[in-house]
């Protein structure tokens, strides 16, 4: 009787241990983002304080994670998971969402790269 408990026991733990491990990351919705890179145009900024704006209006669109912006350079280069996002409803966002015109770079202008939507995407 005592084999019979401990042996239901322990699978009752093995059980549970499974189920836990069942509730984490599915690793199929893991491996479906697909991180790119794209530069964007942005006219008008003057000093940090516009940087600031460009990255605060950028990381409101879902699907960007990361969004470095030069004034000096006239653009900025964002980080985003191509399956939530292109590099124009970035543009978008940022033209809307601030005084500046932001427009999606053309291959040509940054060589190596790959195009995407008709935008510069950096691998």
């Amino acid at each position: 009787m005592k084999t019979v408990l401990v042996t239901i026991g322990a699978l009752g733990i093995v059980g549970m241990i499974v189920a836990l491990v069942g509730w984490g990351v599915d690793a199929t919705q893991a491996s479906t983002s697909e991180t790119e890179t794209c530069r964007l145009d942005v006219t008008g900024m003057t000093r940090a304080g516009c940087e600031a704006a460009v990255r605060n209006a950028a990381r409101k669109v879902d699907g960007v994670t990361d969004v470095e912006a030069s004034y000096k350079e006239g653009t900025a280069e964002v980080t985003y998971d191509s399956n939530k996002t292109t590099p124009e409803a970035i543009a978008k966002a940022i033209t809307e969402r601030t005084a500046f015109k932001a427009t999606p770079q053309p291959p040509s202008r940054n060589p190596g790269g790959t195009s995407r939507s008709k935008a510069h995407v950096v691998q």
